[in-house]
């Protein structure tokens, strides 16, 4: 089975989900969130999921002192501050905050009429810091910094341009998870010196053979999709679903390929395998 981003801070985490309230061990189910010190969400609402910490939207904005707003029509919410402005969807495993592409693993979910989110995404994207109080298993964040970085800042657009375009070339077809997938590969590839040290560069990387048959059948020129566009920018974020793969091949060309009998399998996402 593959190993999941879930599961790896599971591990970590060591969070165990028990009956409402119930402490088991150091960890509990259905945490009290504070902000420095002051309880966010009084209702009760916070849960522990998959070993991470989900909050209402509204209540944590709001004691951040942000304006939050719903539009039923897009089924998103609207959270404005200062020098933030946040989108948020239902169903997404994102959210935009000052265009920057931030990964919310379990997804965005409406539960009772409640936006509820991972603590950690919706947190860094005040510039707040997350800490866990091992005596009561409550969640404590403290708010310590800046609003995050706009996109325009952060993202270098000859890194999206290419990035997305390889991303739509080799998994168009594939969901969320399995585009950023072939992201990860990349940017890891980008961080490991025996790899070039930019994307582009990745990406048209010849050394020892064709890398990346797209670069060079002229599929890499072909106009990306918005959600390749998303793909890449989490990617650049550093949001990892295949760990620190350098490789991946079509599951129906692996039995004949060179990864396939050379390197470590890490696993599966759909129609792509994902090696070490």
């Amino acid at each position: 089975m593959r190993r999941s981003l879930v599961t790896i801070l599971a591990g970590i985490a060591l969070l165990t989900c028990t009956s409402q309230n119930e402490v088991y061990g150091e960890w509990k189910e259905y945490p009290d969130v504070y902000i420095d010190g002051d309880l966010v969400d009084e209702k009760g609402l916070s849960y522990i999921e998959d070993g991470i910490a989900y909050v209402p939207l509204r209540q944590i904005c709001e004691k951040f002192g942000a304006e939050v707003s719903w539009s039923g029509e897009k089924r998103e919410a609207s959270v404005t501050d200062n020098d933030l402005n946040i989108t948020v969807g239902e169903g997404d495993w994102y959210i935009i905050a000052n265009g920057r592409y931030l990964y919310a693993e379990g997804g965005c979910n409406l539960q009772e009429d409640n936006l509820m989110v991972p603590v950690r995404t919706i947190a860094s994207a005040f510039g707040a810091q997350v800490n866990w109080d091992a005596t009561t298993g409550d969640v404590h964040i403290l708010d310590v910094g800046k609003p995050i970085t706009p996109g325009d800042n952060f993202y270098l657009s000859e890194d999206v341009l290419w990035l997305s375009r390889l991303i739509y070339a080799e998994a168009g077809g594939e969901s969320l998870e399995g585009k950023i997938a072939v992201g990860n590969v990349v940017m890891n590839r980008v961080a490991d010196e025996s790899f070039p040290d930019s994307v582009k560069d990745v990406i048209f990387d010849r050394r020892y053979g064709i890398q990346f048959t797209p670069a060079y059948s002229g599929s890499i020129y072909n106009e990306p999709s918005e959600e390749c566009i998303i793909a890449a920018k989490l990617a650049l974020e550093g949001t990892k679903v295949v760990g620190e793969c350098l490789y991946f091949t079509a599951a129906w060309a692996a039995s004949d390929s060179w990864v396939a009998r050379n390197r470590e399998f890490y696993g599966q996402i759909e129609n792509q395998l994902f090696f070490m």
